[in-house]
């Protein structure tokens, strides 16, 4: 669920309670007064408001450990190697450092670097004769 979505949805609540409060107001009889049916519609949407907040930050954080799980199951012994080595440093790490900490060739990381940005779970940058790999934005917790 997307901010835009959970604004939506906040935005339909509060049109319904405002129908609601104006047909109560207007069809009751005179022992309701103004004030009261607005309290009453205010708390009804600051309610929805909170509920539709703690939906959205959970969603949100559901989405991305799945994300990084399904990613996750789908990497080879060695990709996940490195992947976790970059987690390790910070998501952060020159690739000539991960060369000697994982005692690996430079072919074989360099192969493995792509096939992790082709499959979109790192990103790599030219950094003098090396690379900076970076964890993506979907895979940072």
């Amino acid at each position: 669920m997307r901010f835009r979505d959970a604004a939506s949805l906040l935005a339909l609540v509060v049109a319904l309670q405002a129908t609601l409060g104006a047909i109560l107001y207007l069809f009751s009889s005179s022992s309701l007064d103004f004030f009261a049916v607005l309290v009453a519609v205010l708390v009804m949407v600051c309610v929805a408001g909170g509920i539709a907040a703690v939906l959205l930050i959970v969603s949100h954080r559901f989405a991305r450990e799945r994300a990084l799980r399904v990613a996750l199951m789908t990497l080879s012994e060695d990709e996940r190697k490195v992947f976790e080595a970059i987690l390790q440093v910070g998501g952060e790490a020159r690739q000539d450092k991960l060369c000697k900490q994982l005692d690996m060739s430079k072919s074989k990381l360099s192969a493995l670097v792509n096939n992790l940005e082709r499959k979109g779970a790192i990103t790599k940058t030219p950094y003098w004769k090396t690379n900076i790999l970076r964890i993506s934005e979907e895979f940072r917790k």
